[in-house]
């Protein structure tokens, strides 16, 4: 039956004219496109021609036209080793007939091309790569994968399917066409193939929630954009008053050499966690300031304690415009290396290493000092040792002029805060390697959108994930229980027998030293070296533990010793802050704007202080909840572009006749705008650091100096 119906098909065919033209009527079962691709794959493989995917003109009618098929045009003017628009004629159609219970084909193929000759391997450099291979390589690059390894595993493929020769741009890539198939599938995953309107598109649209404040690039203004995930959010707002780590880079980051500044906070397990981005095209300590003021308004309740920086004055100065009360700490590391740099140039006299060595020693000295007083008395017993080891006053006075006087910023006596042991700031260092290495894997982020993607996406996740992990209990926080076992160990061998607590201070006796120290209670202070550092010390522990077994309640006293302050009157309110002095000769200021922040060394360790008790009792219907922004994007801040003041830049076509005013006209205006005077321009990446001190100012007019080399005229030789 099936022979005679196909032999009812084939009287009913017209005649073909061309004589090229191979006709013939196959039956099948199954799904067409299966029986079509699968005659095209043996055909391309009997003929080693290639054809293009299928036009279907009309119902049931397919097309399949040779590669080669585009008309010839351009300068290559169809030479085959140049382009693929050969004009070749070569095709082969199918004509799907149904007919009850018989499927079939008319199938149509015209194989001789012409224009190029399939036989020739030099054609094959500009095949179409293989549609699976195109596949798998999209896939390794969106794996992360580089140019170089997409490269080789390319040919291991080819190899893999017998595939050998190299001519043959079907099987065999080149490097520039897998940096091609990068571009477009960038362009393809991003909203715009220009930066500048592609991170435009992102902010006010997919990042939305995510960005705290963006100014857009134009000529009159610098790019600035303030970027907190809503999980960033609530880590700070679990830690409002915590240590800051603030630092940025300039490579790596963005291809423009822009600056990139990463602000994190040590969380409740000891973790370095990002909690804001700063992206911004030019630096100066208004700028900076500007973003900081941003992100306090976005954190109702935000009042940093301290702030660790490099030795950056424009970060210097910023941090002080906003947050007064923040305590600025310098990178011990940073300082020492601007000494050391100093000391090798040729301002510092290029002093040898064992000069160099006793200038560095003199500095670890002054550090360890514990109090104001010892930091005056040791930098001028140090200098004085310089000075006659040295033989000249040329290192002292340069100390004296831009470190002593600096000394509250990078010695101990200016941190015996808690500070979560951190005496650099490597927690910002480590986060930089984390994004250049692990997440760009080394390579060069060239765009500004796909930065921002990154940021809150992978990201967030992975220090999210983490933060899940530790609570489960499978990853460990910091190390905080060898101080506590060191306390307990004081207990197991019965010290705790004979002390006693009179007015909530505790003398707690010797362990492994011959000195006794005495910790107050109820302000939390110990008179140990390690607690004037800034550290939880044993002795503290010790003696909490010895008022809990004597059924002491710490809080209680601490409520008195309030009492008593608020009865003696000894406080000042003045605007949102209130000042409390103790006994004891200190003061303390306690800040009420938006969760209660006090100053004083109990506080930072994250104790509910003498002087927030105080507070609590002048004040008590105070809340002290913080209020949530529920919008994380203030499009009202954005400067929004008109009409008229984009047509003013083109002012000979807004006044022809083919101007119309419309919302597509509009669109396209604003976008032609944004391309010309919004495009990210290349910086240099040399990091933009203000000097601290002035001798650097020098350095670089000198470099800037212009001299006249000399001519040496070389003597002649006698005869």
């Amino acid at each position: 039956m099936e022979n005679i119906w196909l032999e009812g098909i084939r009287r009913k065919l017209k005649k073909v004219r061309d004589a090229r033209v191979i006709q013939e009527v196959i039956p099948f079962s199954g799904e067409e496109t299966d029986f079509m691709k699968g005659y095209i794959k043996k055909l391309e493989e009997e003929t080693k021609s290639t054809f293009k995917s299928p036009v279907s003109t009309h119902k049931d009618y397919f097309y399949f036209s040779c590669e080669r098929s585009t008309k010839a045009s351009g300068k290559s003017k169809g030479e085959p080793t140049k382009t693929r628009a050969n004009s070749c004629k070569a095709y082969v159609s199918f004509k799907i007939i149904k007919d009850g219970s018989f499927t079939g084909a008319v199938v149509n193929k015209m194989l001789q091309h012409n224009g190029h000759d399939v036989c020739m391997k030099e054609e094959g450099i500009k095949n179409l790569i293989d549609p699976e291979l195109l596949t798998f390589i999209e896939m390794w690059l969106g794996q992360g994968l580089s140019i170089s390894e997409t490269l080789l595993k390319s040919v291991d493929w080819a190899e893999r399917h017998g595939h050998m020769d190299k001519y043959n741009r079907r099987y065999y890539v080149t490097p520039e066409d897998i940096r091609l198939i990068k571009k477009t599938n960038n362009a393809l995953s991003f909203p715009d193939a220009k930066d500048c309107i592609s991170v435009d598109k992102l902010i006010t649209s997919e990042l939305q929630e995510h960005i705290c404040y963006y100014q857009p690039l134009s000529e009159n203004q610098p790019l600035i954009i303030v970027v907190q995930t809503p999980w960033q959010k609530d880590i700070l707002r679990e830690h409002p008053h915590t240590m800051v780590f603030m630092d940025a880079t300039y490579k790596a980051m963005t291809s423009y050499g822009y600056a990139f500044y990463a602000l994190l906070l040590t969380n409740s397990i000891g973790r370095a966690v990002p909690f804001a981005y700063f992206i911004i095209s030019e630096e100066s300590a208004d700028i900076l300031a500007l973003c900081l003021e941003k992100l306090a308004n976005h954190n109702p309740g935000f009042l940093p304690r301290s702030i660790m920086i490099d030795r950056d004055l424009k970060e210097l100065n910023a941090i002080r415009r906003v947050f007064p009360t923040a305590k600025v700490l310098l990178c011990w590391f940073h300082v020492l290396q601007a000494v050391h740099r100093w000391m090798v140039k040729r301002d510092g006299g290029n002093l040898p290493v064992n000069q160099r060595n006793l200038v560095i020693q003199a500095m670890v000295g002054m550090k360890s000092c514990l109090t104001e007083e010892e930091f005056n008395s040791m930098s001028s017993r140090k200098c004085e040792e310089l000075d006659t080891c040295l033989g000249s006053s040329h290192v002292s006075t340069y100390l004296k002029n831009q470190w002593i006087c600096f000394g509250d910023l990078w010695s101990n006596f200016g941190r015996s805060f808690y500070h979560h042991n951190s005496e650099t700031n490597n927690k910002a260092e480590r986060f930089f390697l984390t994004m250049k290495y692990q997440f760009l894997k080394g390579r060069m982020n060239s765009r500004i959108d796909q930065l921002l993607r990154l940021l809150c996406g992978d990201v967030q996740k992975y220090y999210s994930y983490l933060d899940d992990l530790t609570e489960t209990g499978r990853i460990k926080g910091a190390n905080t229980e060898e101080t506590t076992n060191a306390a307990h160990s004081m207990i197991a061998k019965g010290l705790g027998a004979k002390v006693e607590i009179k007015n909530g201070v505790c003398l707690v006796p010797p362990d492994t030293s011959t000195q006794c120290h005495s910790v107050d209670l109820v302000m939390h202070k110990c008179d140990c070296k390690r607690f004037q550092c800034g550290c939880v010390c044993k002795h503290l522990i010790f003696s909490q533990n010895i008022a809990e077994k004597q059924g002491l309640i710490i809080r209680d006293l601490r409520a008195e010793a309030a009492k008593k302050i608020v009865d003696s009157e000894s406080y000042l309110r003045v605007d949102e802050n209130l000042t409390v002095y103790h006994s004891d000769g200190s003061v303390e200021t306690v800040s009420c704007k938006g969760t209660k922040f006090c100053t004083c060394i109990a506080n930072s360790h994250g104790v509910v202080c003498v002087c927030i008790l105080v507070h609590n009792i002048l004040y008590p219907t105070s809340s002290e909840n913080i209020p949530d922004d529920s919008h994380c994007f203030r499009s009202s801040e954005r400067k929004q572009v008109t009409l008229q003041a984009m047509l003013t830049d083109l002012h000979e076509w807004s006044k022809s006749e083919k101007f119309c005013e419309g919302n597509e006209v509009y669109r396209l205006v604003e976008r032609a705008h944004k391309l010309v005077f919004s495009q990210f321009s290349k910086l240099s990446r040399k990091r933009k650091v203000t000097a601290l001190h002035s001798y650097r100012k020098r350095i670089k007019k000198a470099k800037d100096v212009v001299t006249v080399p000399y001519m040496v005229k070389k003597k002649k030789k006698r005869v």
